[in-house]
């Protein structure tokens, strides 16, 4: 099975990242409010909840009538799964600055990323200069 997480699954992690455990009902409530686009019907939810149960990215435990749902995975886990995943893809040949050259050049960095760019080749040349 495919480990990497599906926009879907990044979806509802966000809302267990910030609230759990929560039961299916309480899922639904917090994607659609976070997400207004989002139209998944309850057997959608359902499924995208099996398939991280599968990939052991969260935890039901039955609690009367419903599961509650909790993330076994950090966010900070999450993103460094996915960067993982990025950097070795083929078109990358495990390297990072190819990928942000890339989206640099490409105009795909907000302000707030560009700043934190900038912040952290700052820290990397104070460590440089020790």
């Amino acid at each position: 099975m495919d480990t990497r997480l599906k926009e879907s699954e990044w979806i509802i992690l966000q809302v267990l990242w910030q609230e759990a455990p929560l039961d299916l009902k309480s899922i639904i409530t917090r994607v659609q409010a976070q997400n207004p686009s989002v139209s998944w019907d309850y057997k959608t939810y359902h499924s995208f909840l099996r398939i991280l149960l599968d990939k052991g990215y969260i935890t039901a435990q039955r609690q009367k009538q419903n599961n509650l749902y909790s993330p076994l995975i950090t966010r900070d886990e999450a993103l460094s799964c996915e960067a993982e995943s990025l950097i070795s893809r083929r078109g990358y040949f495990g390297s990072v600055s190819s990928i942000l050259v890339h989206m640099a050049q490409e105009g795909k960095l907000t302000p707030e990323e560009k700043q934190e760019l900038r912040a952290l080749a700052e820290q990397l040349a104070q460590e440089d200069a020790k």
